[in-house]
């Protein structure tokens, strides 16, 4: 692997773990963000530093300290006391996102393409399980297919938008964002906890997100040493990484402001914002969709599948073959029953740690 292949992966493993369903769709960015108006642009700017360090930092110290998992970067930073600790509490919430990425995938899957909610659970399962099989490998092929065309799409509808309608932004405050009311997503909960803590401050937001993202992240990178050709290789791609993913947020966010008096109240905000360019450009973004369930998804399963080996030693196929199975009974209870429930303790434990 050549340096430069080397930063393409490691960035694209990167954007894929953190950017997510509530990412792609907008409405993180919306209750993160576009609350702030103008000033939301400035918490993007910062997000994007903090991303770029994060990965960076992360992704140094693995090829440095020559990390090859979680185990030794959570050893190394906080003792070999706290890894059993912290891993089980890991581990469970990175199952928990796996199983809500595959109910996410067949609500999508089902009201866009009228595919089966269950056919679309057990086709995400069956996908991520293959992927699963070659380890890390997998995880690095499958990113750098998606993910490209996942940028590709976001940027293409968010720049036509722009262009569209001449950077011109709608009247913000005259409809409050706290009216929004997204039906029970993971962006919710996140927002009632930074309103809670301060309702006007666009820096402490900028901060939470990157602190809600982190912990995902974290874990998949400590298993990518095998992809770092050299310590340059590391750093850029953690910050090529960061940078992507404040360049889609700022589309993002500037697609919304744009066209914010249509898309308050929409728990779909991007979906809206295509579907203003074409029915067609609303079929291609629910792709988009999927794409960052699915990205996420292989993300959070490997990273718990790892947990697991960690605290078992147990065959990583096997623990793979077994997590996709449990999963899918699971992920049928429903996507926002799941979310409600429990990405709570999710964002609490984000909190803490």
């Amino acid at each position: 692997m050549t340096r430069k292949q080397s930063i393409f992966t490691l960035a694209s493993i990167y954007i894929g773990t953190v950017i997510g369903a509530g990412f792609a769709s907008g409405q993180e960015v919306l209750q993160f963000f576009g609350k702030y108006g103008y000033k939301g642009i400035l918490g993007v700017m910062v997000i994007t530093v903090l991303f770029s360090l994060l990965g960076a930092s992360v992704l140094n110290a693995v090829y440095t300290r020559k990390i090859s998992s979680l185990e030794e970067f959570t050893t190394i930073y906080f003792g070999k006391a706290f890894f059993v600790i912290i891993n089980m509490v890991l581990t469970f919430l990175l199952f928990i996102s796996y199983v809500v990425m595959l109910s996410g995938s067949g609500a999508v899957a089902n009201e866009n393409f009228q595919i089966p909610y269950a056919y679309g659970i057990f086709m995400m399962a069956s996908i991520t399980l293959y992927v699963f099989i070659f380890g890390i490998k997998g995880i690095a092929k499958a990113n750098n297919i998606a993910v490209p065309l996942l940028i590709l799409i976001i940027l293409w509808v968010g720049i036509i938008t722009i262009y569209k309608n001449k950077m011109l932004f709608s009247n913000f405050y005259a409809y409050p964002l706290q009216n929004i009311n997204p039906g029970g997503s993971v962006s919710a909960f996140k927002s009632s906890i930074r309103n809670t803590i301060n309702k006007n401050n666009w820096l402490w937001s900028a901060l939470l997100y990157v602190a809600f993202n982190s912990i995902g992240a974290i874990v998949v990178m400590t298993s990518l040493r095998p992809l770092i050709v050299d310590r340059k290789a590391a750093v850029l791609g953690g910050v090529l990484g960061g940078v992507m993913l404040g360049i889609l947020a700022m589309v993002i966010l500037i697609c919304l402001l744009i066209l914010y008096t249509n898309i308050i109240g929409i728990e779909v905000p991007m979906i809206a914002v295509a579907s203003s360019l074409g029915v067609v450009w609303r079929q291609v973004y629910s792709i988009v969709l999927l794409l960052a369930m699915f990205t996420t998804a292989i993300a959070n399963g490997y990273g718990c599948i790892l947990g697991i080996y960690n605290l078992t030693k147990i065959n990583i196929k096997v623990i793979s073959v077994v997590v996709s199975i449990i999963s899918v009974p699971l992920a049928t209870l429903g996507f926002k029953k799941l979310v409600m429930f429990f990405y709570p303790l999710f964002g609490y434990v984000g909190m803490v740690f």
